[in-house]
């Protein structure tokens, strides 16, 4: 918890407690005023007895007259006197008794009525007290109610201070919450996913097919346990992710962990059904299910549905912020809203059926990511909307943007779909006050993939090119704009094209060239000395003179950069472009150690688990950063890494998974042998069990590779190796094409396949040739 929210929580406390202490006070003060008697004279004048006081004073002086003349007093005097107190007595009994028969007499208010000396009635007392009451637990409701806010955006950065409006303000970092991404549960997000698109497919279904009506007479009604079943199912599948084999999970989370989530998804779910046009957050479950029905009949397929189901989903997050300001998305909105009230138009039907057919998606999702986010709370933030959202107030907060950039940045932030709402208000909070987000929370280069992490620098392009760089009134200072480029850069590890590489073309390449042998370096295991030689090779190196060649060699020697980042270069220059071509020749032209495509200590000799090579994932890293092709640049590296396996100008396309396989093999046989032909496609003749057959040199190995989708990885089997000569090699004719048996000595049998396009000797040429 950050010292503000400490504070603004000991403030609420204080006050709670103040406003408690008072009403004590109150309570004590009255009815201590209730049990005392006022020190007023008058008051205290007309609670005495006078006609018992005088009487006793008649009495007492006659007698002491008497005393002192010795007069006699006669019989029927003596009577008088002695019955004079007694009826004095008498009188102010009945007196005080009607006085003071309904209660206690009421205080003098003569002080707090200008002196007018006239008393309240008790009744206007108890009246005071009841309103001071209801004053007193209307002022407390207040307070829980601010308190439950103030818990509920706890989870998120500060809130506005009231007290400072300078716009340049910035807390200090003491004030930064810790929020980490180094959350154990991350790798299964990706398993999330792929539930929530299985559970929306089965939801699609179910709908379809009305399965969640049946009928019980002449009318259909819902079937709450089928969706009881179905709900608890999601709930339980998405726990087996994050609490593998937990049989009780629901017993290891906590009431506030659950009540939060619950409220989170509440929220959620109203903000999807709002989205609908025609005011449908309002109808009844009967009509929205109706509603949804009816877009799924009309789309009929889910294969059909998918794109617009996509448009809920996290994965098209932009072209929801295009379609919230293009003017033809808002007039098919605007027709669907009128389609509900008048059923005329086709094109608001349509678009109503877009939007509920999405609405399927985002229910599922609702539940997976709150369930989720008990176990792994960072779930919610491992999100490309979040990552772009913090991005974005984070750009306006350095940038101090204008007025009309911030209401273009607002509307951009109301159009993503966060999966928290409270994360949108905490946004929309901070571009309002115009303070930072702390995007380096959230850790984006390790929370997201290389492709999201491109779109929300792209987002971030446009957004600065369109309102910021275009004002040309409040334009911000250069300087300003490449230190926020070059620390959102450094935290998306994506390079950014708006403005150039402030350096010269010179330092650009040598740039290049240090980056060509820190991978050779890391991700081919080199020493200096191989790494240098394959530098040679390139056409970055050997772009610069002799003398600074030379430099740089001495330099790597001396201090060998083993650790591999893509250069800051122009993304758009020559010398991109030329880095990116060595880095594929660099990358295909090398055979990998069996080391680094080993995961884990082998098992056996025989039995291995290869994970895909690190140099390919640092090619598409690269390219993502370099704002290139990704796609195209792998598929550019493994036609010629195939092309070096096989030895071919243009040979069939290897799988990577087969790649690999033939990278370790090659480098376990020894490195003077090469591959001469690998067949994918053959089966065990015993069991029609699909392997893999190599001729690498002089030797045939048949082995299996099995995937682990999971785990990325492949598990290599070898099931038979021998030298060529020791293996018996036969055709078997067929009438379009003629297969191969090949039998190794240990009497293992792989039947390859043959080609219909060409003859067998031509196709077998690689396994038949030194045979």
């Amino acid at each position: 918890m950050t010292k503000s929210l400490r504070r603004a929580v000991g403030r609420r406390r204080c006050i709670m407690s103040l406003s408690f202490c008072d009403g004590i006070s109150l309570r004590l003060l009255l009815s201590y005023s209730l049990r005392s008697d006022p020190p007023v004279r008058g008051d205290t004048l007309k609670r005495l007895p006078l006609y018992s006081l005088a009487s006793g004073v008649i009495v007492a002086i006659v007698l002491m007259a008497v005393a002192l003349s010795g007069a006699p007093i006669p019989n029927i005097g003596l009577g008088a006197l002695g019955l004079l107190p007694l009826a004095a007595a008498l009188v102010d009994a009945v007196r005080l008794k009607t006085k003071y028969a309904s209660g206690r007499p009421n205080r003098d208010d003569g002080a707090g009525q200008g002196g007018t000396g006239q008393t309240t009635p008790q009744s206007e007392l108890q009246e005071w007290l009841k309103e001071k009451a209801e004053s007193l637990a209307a002022q407390e409701q207040e307070l829980n109610a601010r308190a439950l806010s103030l818990q509920q955006w706890m989870q998120f950065p500060d809130a506005i201070d009231f007290k400072n409006t300078d716009p340049t303000r910035r807390p200090p970092p003491t004030e930064t919450p810790e929020i980490s991404v180094d959350d154990p549960m991350a790798r299964h997000d990706r398993e999330l996913l792929e539930l929530v698109e299985a559970k929306t497919r089965e939801l699609f279904d179910s709908i379809k097919q009305d399965a969640y009506r049946k009928e019980i007479g002449d009318r259909k009604v819902f079937d709450n346990e089928k969706v009881r079943t179905d709900l608890v199912a999601l709930v339980s599948d998405v726990v087996a992710i994050y609490r593998p084999g937990e049989t009780a999970p629901l017993l290891k989370t906590n009431v506030d962990a659950v009540s939060r989530a619950v409220g989170r998804a509440s929220l959620r779910l109203l903000v999807a059904v709002e989205s609908l046009p025609g005011g449908l957050a309002s109808y009844d479950f009967q009509s929205i299910y109706n509603v949804v029905m009816r877009a799924v009949k009309t789309f009929g397929l889910y294969k059909s549905a998918r794109p617009y189901i996509d448009v809920a989903s996290n994965v098209l997050f932009a072209g929801r912020i295009v379609s919230s300001t293009n003017p033809l998305t808002l007039v098919a909105w605007w027709a669907a809203s009128k389609a509900t009230t008048y059923g005329a138009s086709k094109l608001g039907t349509h678009v109503l059926d877009q939007q509920a057919v999405g609405l399927i998606r985002q229910l599922v999702e609702i539940v997976a990511i709150e369930v989720a986010s008990i176990y792994s709370p960072m779930v919610r933030y491992r999100d490309v909307h979040w990552i772009y959202g913090v991005e974005l107030v984070h750009l306006a907060s350095e940038l101090a943007i204008s007025d009309s950039a911030r209401v273009a940045a607002m509307k951009q932030l109301s159009a993503l779909n966060l999966r928290d709402e409270y994360g949108r208000v905490s946004l929309l909070r901070h571009l309002a006050d115009g303070s930072t987000s702390r995007p380096s929370d959230y850790q984006p280069a390790q929370s997201l993939p290389a492709s999201d992490r491109k779109i929300v620098a792209e987002r971030l392009e446009a957004f600065l090119l369109t309102y910021v760089l275009d004002d040309k009134k409040n334009r911000p200072q250069k300087a300003t704009i490449d230190a926020w480029q070059t620390s959102a850069a450094d935290r998306l590890e994506i390079q950014f094209r708006v403005g150039q590489v402030d350096v010269s073309p010179e330092e650009q390449t040598e740039r290049a060239i240090c980056a060509l042998a820190s991978f050779a370096l890391q991700h081919f295991g080199d020493d200096p000395e191989p790494a240098i030689g394959r530098l040679k090779m390139t056409q970055t190196f050997n772009a610069i003179d002799s003398s600074s060649r030379a430099r740089l060699v001495r330099e790597i020697q001396a201090e060998p950069p083993f650790l591999y980042h893509p250069p800051s270069l122009d993304p758009d220059g020559e010398i991109c472009k030329r880095f990116l071509t060595d880095l594929i020749h660099l990358a295909a032209n090398g055979r990998k150690p069996p080391e680094l495509l080993v995961a884990g200590p082998r098992a056996s000799d025989t039995a291995v688990e290869l994970v895909s090579w690190s140099g390919e994932e640092a090619i598409r890293v690269t390219a993502y950063f370099m704002r290139a092709d990704a796609d195209e640049l792998i598929k550019q590296y493994r036609q010629r890494d195939a092309a070096q396996l096989l030895g071919q100008t243009n040979p069939a396309s290897l799988s990577p998974e087969i790649a690999t396989a033939l990278h370790y093999l090659l480098g376990r046989t020894g490195s003077e042998q090469g591959v001469r032909c690998v067949f994918s496609d053959a089966t065990l003749s015993a069991d029609d069990q699909p392997v893999a057959l190599a001729r690498i040199g002089s030797s045939l190995i048949c082995f299996r590779l099995q995937g682990d989708a999971d785990r990325a990885t492949a598990s290599l089997t070898i099931l038979s190796r021998c030298a060529l000569q020791q293996a018996t090699i036969e055709k078997v004719p067929g009438y379009v094409r003629s297969d191969c048996r090949v039998t190794f000595p240990d009497a293992t049998a792989v039947l390859i396949p043959g080609s219909a396009l060409a003859g067998y000797d031509a196709y077998f040429a690689g396994l038949l040739a030194g045979a």
